[in-house]
């Protein structure tokens, strides 16, 4: 069309650094058809091409003056906006197609997310809707997305204000707020999921789902106790149980009572065995009690077998309660429960496999523990296979350089499993005496320093780390020890200037270790760094 060739006409003149000669061409083809969207739309479109941004949002606004569409280009000058950092006319646009299609909710907040993530895009977002609601306080889909953006800034308590009001007005009964408990506790807002499944408890009694949200609310109590978020590269349970409120004995007590309340309340519910399960590994991590732990194990191997999940779990947390408590029999017959007799397929059974391999491992049978690995480290997407062959490669090494050193490695690594920190620390110990030239020092110093870092004697793990860091400069496991160093300075000592230095460390010897991205993004939380 004339209006199509005009405006590429008024590119080509932008290339040649023309800018009047463009415009003035732009001009006529707005003036060739200038009440017809498609106009706008053309031209608007070319100004773009040529990055003249600011050009084509005023064009698309004449278009809509001249057309009487106030909501028309919406999506089109919220882009621009966007793209210009204008945050606060891009969020305007996407609550007029919000005011136009309420419908559009999911889509306009996947939008607005785009530029959420700069601490300037979510303020600037979450003012626009926070004064949209004031203007108007009974719109429903506004309030949907400022409790939205709240979370999206963490901001959870106001969330929960918004999406009990939404509760309300739209008499869902408790639903709306059981939604937004569920997130809040995924997005581990545990304290404020806590207030949540509390209010839905206190206020609708005879709720439909009350079992999830009793287990909800336990798991709330539980997870508001927690310490931070680690990498879990100490194998087990959190080293660094937080030593607050929340772990105390009466804390504790009361989430060992809330899960007790629901195995009692609904005897029969999933929700009751998952119960247990945590029951269960609450008495085994936080509390050391193996016998309560396995009692409440062997209630959901015996009573809930209709549950295939909680059943799976909880036979390989009972092989794991069995190793501790030293039944090694009884570990295996737990393990090969669920393993079975052919391929692993499964990630549960992949890991009973890994377990069956530990155990022979644990005993000093390291020709049958490597025939079973052989067989975790064919899959690439399993989660299993980096653990089998760690432990297939560590076992290879070491059984042809120093079998007795190996076997003495394995009978303090079962230690240590069980729960006998001393006496693994002892028997480490003893291993660097003995073997001092031996290729397991690495290996037998992060041990020592994971022990010390669990036993909460942080000053010893930080020797142990170092002096494997300063010594051992060819280890394969320097990028992991300095990590879990970096760690204990953070989550352990407290020591955030010590733990910022031990992050840039590893990011300047190791730039392409796996725990590059995780540090990086460390440093920055504890600078306090916005982007």
């Amino acid at each position: 069309s004339d209006i199509g060739l005009l405006a590429q006409l008024g590119s080509l003149y932008v290339l040649k650094s023309d800018d009047a000669k463009a415009t003035e061409t732009w001009e006529h083809a707005i003036a060739a058809e200038p009440k017809q969207e498609t106009t706008y739309r053309i031209v608007a479109g070319a100004m773009v091409h040529s990055r003249l941004f600011d050009k084509a949002i005023a064009v698309y606004e004449r278009g809509r003056t001249a057309t009487g569409d106030a909501s028309l280009f919406a999506y089109d000058i919220a882009y621009l906006d966007a793209i210009t950092l204008n945050y606060a006319g891009a969020t305007r646009e996407y609550l007029r197609m919000l005011k136009q299609s309420p419908g559009q909710l999911a889509y306009v907040q996947s939008r607005i997310a785009t530029y959420t993530g700069r601490t300037e895009g979510l303020a600037a977002a979450t003012q626009v809707a926070e004064e949209a609601v004031k203007a108007e306080p009974d719109n429903i889909m506004l309030r949907q997305l400022v409790a939205w953006l709240y979370m999206e800034g963490k901001k959870f308590d106001k969330a929960f204000d918004v999406y009990a009001f939404i509760d309300e007005k739209q008499n869902s009964h408790g639903h709306e707020i059981f939604n937004f408990a569920q997130r809040a506790l995924r997005e581990r807002a545990c304290s404020t999921a806590v207030r949540a499944f509390g209010k839905i408890i206190s206020t609708y009694p005879k709720f439909d789902l009350a079992p999830q949200v009793k287990f909800g609310y336990a798991q709330a109590l539980e997870g508001a106790g927690d310490a931070g978020d680690t990498l879990n590269i100490f194998r087990g349970a959190n080293p660094f149980a937080r030593r607050s409120e929340a772990g105390t004995a009466e804390a504790r007590g009361a989430i060992i009572a809330a899960y007790t309340a629901v195995t009692k309340e609904f005897p029969s519910d999933e929700a009751a065995a998952l119960s247990f399960l945590r029951i269960a590994a609450i008495m085994e991590e936080k509390l050391g009690d193996l016998e309560n732990a396995r009692i409440a194990l062997e209630t959901v191997v015996k009573k809930y077998t209709q549950f295939p999940g909680a059943y799976t779990e909880a036979t390989l947390r009972l092989g794991d309660v069995f190793i501790a408590l030293g039944r090694l029999d009884d570990a295996a017959a737990a393990f090969k429960r669920v393993a079975g007799t052919g391929p692993a397929i499964s990630p549960q059974q992949e890991r009973a496999a890994l377990r069956l391999a530990e155990l022979d491992y644990f005993q000093g049978k390291f020709q049958e523990a490597q025939a079973k690995l052989k067989s975790l480290t064919t899959n690439p997407a399993s989660d299993a296979t980096n653990d089998a062959l760690g432990l297939q490669i560590f076992i290879q090494e070491n059984l042809q350089s120093a079998p007795p050193a190996l076997a003495d490695y394995a009978r303090a690594d079962l230690l240590a499993r069980q729960q006998k920190l001393s006496e693994s620390l002892d028997r480490f110990q003893a291993l660097l005496t003995a073997y001092p030239k031996s290729d397991l020092v690495d290996e037998t110093l992060i041990s020592i320093g994971d022990l010390y870092t669990r036993m909460g004697r942080y000053a010893d793990a930080d020797s142990a780390y170092t002096r494997l860091i300063d010594n051992y400069p060819e280890s394969i496991v320097l990028d992991r020890t300095m990590m879990k160093l970096a760690e204990v300075y953070e989550f352990g000592a407290k020591d955030m200037p010590k733990a910022i230095a031990a992050y840039q460390r590893l990011l300047e010897k190791f730039p392409n270790s796996i725990y590059v991205s995780e540090a990086r993004k460390r440093v920055r939380a504890l600078r306090g760094d916005t982007i």
